[in-house]
């Protein structure tokens, strides 16, 4: 006989013995042990949960001759022939193949036929969202109204997908995705009743890998088996599966925070070069990340996170340099990767350029993140400005920065007296139209630094943008060319005539930037004269 994959021979065959659905089983149990069966029933749930498994046990055990509470015997006449696919009144479709109405309708003529040997015509259909509109509406009516001896069971991951009449006429089970401690139990008694010892940590690291479908699990498992070896230990199941150790991630990790980009690229060459998956390292990357939130978002990780106490520490200690909008941020820029990296033909480019963006916080923030990162980054700025004038501790030095404070205050004092200030002046209402304008035009990084100030007019060339106080990286974006020329574009289409913009602070007033824009002027002038060697004269009316 030819080989049977072990998920095939390790199958179940009475309710008991699938694994963590006992709210579906014990219900379909009591269904017939009570005589009380339904016409449709619908499974849904994610892959390797049992649906289709709990689809065949229930069939075999309403057409068995002598079910023992509720499951079927598996020894009569009925049980075999299903088993051994000589009774053919279980019929089970693969809707992903075929879903024409032509398929639903050859069904729809064979359900008035009686079976053959058994009590019920069992139509399993499975991924029956898969069906095509005109087939389900062909199934519609068969489904609400078969005959007495017919009964359908739908299976699918997607039950979002069914039309609402569909769902109506069916009982519903859910299937739940199964704890990682049970499937490394299933996963450690298969391996032992096919003669291999398997390591805690190399069973755990199968579960963790299948994602909640034990039939993913057992697959691992038979694969890792191939190995030929007596006990199969957590570098086996590594090599086999392709991924990575959790000291590598948490160390690409490190070196990303770190913004050690030549270590990064170091790391990624021996990833390539050891040959494990680029897709699967991702994956690891952003589950990794999405621990790092949990770290900094909550008291108790250990409740949420599955690791052990020394990764956890570690966690905690990279999260606390993160914001909370950095770490979504790259989660969210990880997961387009990864969703990039299944049609891509070059993986480890888009990979290194995405870490290295990591690296060097090169991200293009959008919406509530943006407001978050600039004022995050003001108050670093304030902080480290605050600190820069107290710290030192000498006389000399004490009484300079004494000096420092007294003056700022005095200048802010003559500032606030001054009526004429940026600050007390009315702004322009064609402030609000323009920042509209940088909105719709989806420049949000822009929109964030402008929404909190508003426009004086200097001059009939120059209008002033005011900045409050804490508002010095605003103002730096503001003072790039590239995003001066986009707002005196907008300014210049709603003034009707040709402005350029001046960044000053609230506490300034129109006459002091007057004067030092002349200023400017004539240094310019002057600049210019000296290079074309020709005399200059400036007469100051």
């Amino acid at each position: 006989m030819s080989y049977l994959a072990l998920y095939r021979k390790w199958r179940p065959m009475v309710f008991e013995d699938v694994v963590e659905q006992e709210h579906v089983v014990k219900t379909l149990s009591n269904c017939v042990s009570k005589d009380r069966i339904a016409h449709a029933y619908l499974f849904c749930g994610t892959r390797g949960t049992g649906k289709t498994t709990t689809a065949k046990i229930f069939s075999r055990a309403v057409n068995c001759l002598d079910p023992v509470e509720g499951d079927p015997c598996n020894k009569c006449e009925i049980c075999k022939g299903i088993l051994n696919g000589s009774i053919l009144d279980v019929i089970e479709i693969d809707a992903a193949s075929n879903n024409s109405v032509d398929n639903v309708r050859d069904i729809r003529d064979e359900v008035v036929y009686t079976p053959s040997k058994a009590k019920y015509r069992v139509y399993i259909i499975d991924e029956v969202h898969m069906l095509s509109t005109g087939a389900f509406n062909a199934l519609l009516k068969t489904l609400e109204e078969p005959p007495s001896h017919v009964i359908f069971i739908l299976a699918t991951t997607e039950p979002h997908k069914l039309p609402a009449t569909i769902l109506s006429r069916c009982q519903r089970f859910d299937f739940r995705r199964i704890p990682v401690e049970s499937i490394t139990k299933r996963v450690e008694y298969i391996a032992k009743e096919s003669g291999v010892e398997i390591q805690n940590d190399a069973s755990t690291l199968i579960a963790k890998l299948s994602d909640g479908a034990l039939r993913d699990a057992i697959s691992i498992l038979d694969q890792c088996i191939s190995l030929g070896k007596k006990e199969l230990t957590h570098q086996d199941v590594l090599k086999i599966t392709g991924i990575v150790k959790d000291t590598f991630v948490s160390e690409m990790t490190e070196y990303i925070i770190n913004k050690q980009v030549e270590n990064v690229l170091k790391k990624i060459d021996n990833l390539v070069m050891d040959g494990k998956s680029i897709s699967q390292f991702v994956s690891d990357l952003v589950f990794y990340y999405r621990n790092l939130l949990i770290c900094g978002t909550t008291k108790n990780p250990e409740e949420i996170i599955d690791a052990s106490e020394e990764s956890i520490q570690k966690m905690k200690e990279l999260s606390k340099g993160l914001e909370t909008f950095e770490l979504i941020t790259a989660i969210k820029e990880l997961s387009s990767l990864e969703a990039a990296l299944k049609w891509s033909t070059q993986p480890r480019i888009l990979l290194e350029t995405t870490l290295i963006k990591l690296s060097e916080n090169n991200l293009n923030l959008k919406d509530t993140f943006i407001t978050d990162r600039v004022k995050s980054l003001e108050k670093k700025v304030s902080d480290i400005f605050s600190k820069g004038i107290s710290i030192k501790k000498d006389s000399d030095t004490g009484k300079k920065s004494t000096e420092k404070k007294e003056n700022s205050k005095n200048a802010k004092e003559e500032a606030d007296s001054n009526e004429n200030t940026a600050g007390k002046m009315k702004g322009l209402e064609v402030w609000k139209e323009v920042l509209k304008e940088l909105k719709d035009s989806r420049r949000m990084a822009l929109y964030a630094y402008l929404m909190d100030t508003k426009i004086v007019e200097i001059d009939n060339k120059f209008i002033g943008v005011v900045f409050g106080e804490g508002k010095g990286l605003a103002k730096t974006s503001l003072s790039k060319p590239e995003n001066a020329e986009v707002v005196e574009s907008h300014l210049c289409n709603f003034l009707g005539r040709e402005v350029k913009i001046k960044c000053i602070d609230e506490t300034e007033t129109v006459d002091t930037v007057k004067s030092e824009e002349k200023d400017e002027l004539v240094e310019k002038a002057r600049d210019i004269a000296k290079k074309c060697d020709v005399d200059l004269n400036i007469i100051d009316e």
